[in-house]
């Protein structure tokens, strides 16, 4: 886990924790969002900050796999660039006759 979360962390086990200590708060809350049980409203809130948390990841990963496809378009442009050089020069490999290579 990176730093960046820490920080979610710590609020959202904080919020719990003052929300099952403090009873008043917790019939308040509960009161608000029109819950039965109080437990019910901890796992209301519960839920509710996990399923923030998959929804932030899924547009992270999105965001990555975004960022991989054009790494890979990149690499495969490059690639490409690489092998005609290579056959302008007459060379199969950038390991043969380097002298041609230090002309270009």
């Amino acid at each position: 886990m990176n730093e960046e979360y820490s920080m979610g962390w710590l609020v959202a086990g904080s919020l719990m924790l003052i929300l099952s200590i403090s009873d008043g708060l917790l019939v308040w809350v509960t009161n608000l969002v029109g819950a039965t049980l109080f437990t019910s409203t901890l796992f209301f809130f519960g839920l509710i900050f996990l399923g923030t948390i998959c929804l932030h990841f899924s547009i992270r990963i999105s965001s990555l796999t975004n960022q991989v496809r054009t790494l890979t378009q990149h690499m495969g442009i490059l690639h490409s660039e690489k092998q005609s050089l290579e056959e302008q020069i007459g060379l199969n490999s950038l390991g043969q006759n380097t002298s041609k290579l230090k002309k270009l």
